[in-house]
């Protein structure tokens, strides 16, 4: 359309259309334009007619294009008023179809920004995704992490009982050996071990008796006497007494500790008959007062087996004084 405008301006700057030929020459210059593009102007011409009221900007730009493609041919004098007329018209709708060409180009770039602004949004949504699915992780570390630090935190308490535990073990077995080191120093030294003497069975009896352990191996601070099978306690303390008993070949053995006149420890072993020797034994310990007695008895119709072997035997110890 610019290329036709251009034409018709030319030949009318040209002369090539005079006053007195304008009508004839104004026909024969639109016989040498197609049908097609006679009916282009004529539809454009309607357009701009239908859209003259759009824009500020684009209708004094049309006003100038007006204004300005016939006062060239109007200052020569070479244009018809019709003709005069057309180019003004012929200006308008090139100076329209530059300014929707130019807001095309405007509008495509809005489209590729507004795509560049669609891929940024999606990456950006990307990112708050992977984002959310980091925090989800971490989250879930912390919460693993605390989980972690409660076991933790209960094992580092049992480990707090523990030790507390054991340093009041080690503070109680501290004053035990401060109280075994002071009697030491004290000089009392109390201990015995004896067995009972002689060859073979010592025969039940109808009644409970008492028993004379006469084989002595020690007696530090001759608290025992073998002849009576009494211990005597010589000072105040806490002491620790055992015993042992063998009865041999189908017998029934039972014997006791007493304290005193009053019964303490006992031990039994009863004849089966898969069992062809039959042994029993008990031990622990005893606060005396000074002058308190110790000693063994065997129940009565009880059997007790005596020898070289020693395996009926009668100890004790003095632990601390009190």
């Amino acid at each position: 359309m610019g290329g036709l405008t251009l034409t018709l301006l030319l030949l009318c700057l040209s002369g090539t259309l005079s006053e007195d030929a304008g009508e004839d020459n104004l026909n024969d210059i639109m016989v040498q334009i197609h049908p097609e593009q006679g009916q282009d102007i004529e539809n454009e011409y309607k357009t701009h007619n239908q859209h003259s009221e759009q824009g500020q900007d684009i209708e004094s730009e049309v006003i100038f294009k007006q204004n300005q493609a016939p006062s060239l041919a109007e200052t020569n004098g070479s244009c018809q008023p019709d003709m005069c007329n057309l180019l003004r018209h012929l200006g308008a709708m090139e100076a329209r179809l530059t300014t929707a060409e130019n807001q095309v180009e405007e509008w495509s770039n809005m489209e590729a920004i507004v795509a560049l602004l669609q891929r940024e949004t999606e990456f950006q949504a990307a990112q708050l995704r992977v984002m959310e699915t980091k925090l989800g992780t971490s989250e879930s570390m912390m919460k693993s992490m605390k989980r972690e630090n409660e076991v933790q935190e209960r094992k580092l308490q049992v480990l707090s009982f523990r030790v507390d535990a054991t340093e009041f073990r080690v503070e109680q077995q501290q004053i035990l050996l401060d109280e075994l080191r002071r009697q030491s120093e004290d000089g009392t030294k109390i201990a015995f071990t004896a067995a009972l003497g002689g060859d073979g069975h010592i025969p039940p009896s109808e009644r409970e008796t008492n028993l004379a352990f006469s084989n002595v191996f020690t007696n530090v601070g001759d608290a025992y006497n073998p002849g009576s099978g009494v211990f005597n306690a010589p000072v105040k303390g806490v002491y620790y007494f055992s015993f042992s008993s063998f009865a041999n070949s189908q017998h029934n053995v039972c014997v006791s500790l007493f304290k005193n006149n009053v019964r303490m420890l006992s031990a039994c072993d009863h004849h089966s008959e898969h069992d062809s020797s039959d042994s029993s034994g008990n031990g622990g310990t005893l606060h005396l007062e000074q002058g308190d007695h110790v000693y063994m008895t065997l129940h009565a119709h009880s059997h007790i087996f005596a020898d070289f072997q020693n395996r009926s035997t009668f100890r004790g110890f003095l632990l601390f004084r009190t």
